[in-house]
Order: C-alpha cells, then structure tokens, then sequence
C-alpha cells in the first residue's frame, strides 16, 4: 500500500512510500522508474525532497529516519533515536535541518550535517502523526492522534501554541503558501 507522496522541488519527479519497506522516484508525467531505496527494515511512511533536490529523507516503522543521496543512490545517515515508528518527516527550506514524527509521542529536530537530534518536542500524549515546518521560520507544526495541533519554536523546543477542537485523531497539517503564517490540518473519519 502506498503510503506517502511528495513532489520534486526542481524537476518533475514525483516521490513515494511504501508498507513493501521500499521508496522510489518516478518521472512525470510517463512514470518511468527513476530510483528506488530498501534500506528500513519496516515499512516507509514518510519522504521529502531537500530543497535543492539532491537528497531524500524517509522515516519508517523501523523507528529510524534515513537520509538518501541520489549522487551516490545509497543512504548516507540513519538518524536512530524514536522509540517508536516514525510516521512522518520534512526538511527545513534551506536544507539543514529535518523534522520527524513518532508514535512515541514525540517529534524530533535532526542536524543533517551532524546526524545528531538537536531537539524532542515532548507534549502530545498520543502519536504525533505528521509534522512539517512554517515555511522560511523556524516554526514546527505538529498534528497528533490527541486530536490537537501544535506550533512549535525549534530553537528552544518549547510549546507557541496548541490548537484544539478536532474529534478524533489528526492525520496531517500544512501551511499556505501564499498566507505563511495560516496552518490547515484534517482527520479521517474512522
């Protein structure tokens, strides 16, 4: 079953995810097979495309995040510190950092030249399912299964603000582009 997609920042590439354990790239619009990752020892629930689209990351049910470079078509770093799957993950606008979401109730900063997590966001007490940041800030947004989101401020990992009202458990969360600082999440009715 596929579970996520994502678009190429550059190039007309469209990424995708799979409970196979498998990622792969293909072309748009014919949907040639351009690349393909194995490397997670579960499923792969989340991807996204650097900014410069030179590199992919990948988060899994294995509970790790992988970094893909499609110069050397290998991973180049497994970030390893969910203790729980890893549902969802994004890179910051200039690249340097990635974000992931965990069913271990926490969402984590990495470094990306480093490897090392820079920062837990603690405060969800259900998975948090998807995470993405404010575009061009230093903003992270969390959509949780305790039926909140949250804005986080990645420098000091403290709480902006939680925003109720959801029914059940929230699936996803994004920022319009054209309005940066205006944040859209949903559910799936069970």
């Amino acid at each position: 079953m596929l579970a996520s997609i994502c678009v190429h920042p550059r190039k007309p590439i469209l990424g995708t995810c799979s409970d196979d354990g498998t990622w792969r790239m293909y072309s748009i619009p014919n949907g040639d097979l351009i690349m393909s990752g194995d490397g997670h020892k579960d499923w792969v629930s989340g991807m996204d495309f650097h900014p410069r689209g030179t590199h992919a990351v990948t988060g899994s049910g294995d509970g790790t995040v992988k970094i893909w470079s499609f110069s050397s078509a290998s991973c180049t770093s497994t970030l390893r510190d969910h203790t729980q799957a890893v549902w969802s993950v994004a890179y910051h606008d200039l690249g340097d950092f990635v974000v992931s979401a965990s069913m271990d109730h926490t969402a984590k900063l990495w470094d990306t030249a480093t490897g090392r997590c820079q920062q837990t966001f603690r405060g969800h007490v259900d998975s948090v399912n998807h995470v993405t940041f404010q575009p061009f800030s230093n903003n992270i947004c969390t959509a949780s299964g305790d039926k909140t989101v949250s804005l986080w401020d990645s420098r000091s990992g403290l709480c902006i603000q939680t925003f109720y009202g959801h029914l059940n458990s929230v699936t996803c969360a994004a920022f319009s582009l054209r309005v940066g600082n205006q944040c859209d999440s949903c559910w799936l009715y069970p």
